[in-house]
């Protein structure tokens, strides 16, 4: 699981078994988002799929920010989807 450099802007997409499980994930990285002052565009699919968009809009270009952004959504998914 990695993002992707896509026109520009840094796009993962997340596939989840519940709803429930899509919203805890959204509000982990929301949570994140508020402390840094730095929030992602999201879209739902389908119910069950995340797609996770970053992109500094002020600055026209992928930053530091999208990139520290970038690895902590990805730690978090890979904690909550690692075998037990």
């Amino acid at each position: 699981m990695e993002f992707k450099k896509f026109n520009g802007k840094l796009i993962c997409n997340f596939e989840f078994k519940s709803q429930t499980e899509l919203a805890q994930f959204l509000l982990e990285i929301a949570s994140y988002a508020d402390k840094t002052h730095h929030h992602p565009d999201c879209k739902i699919h389908k119910a069950f799929q995340l797609e996770v968009t970053l992109f500094t809009h002020d600055k026209n270009a992928i930053t530091k920010l999208d990139l520290d952004l970038a690895a902590f959504i990805i730690k978090i998914f890979q904690l909550k989807n690692s075998p037990k």
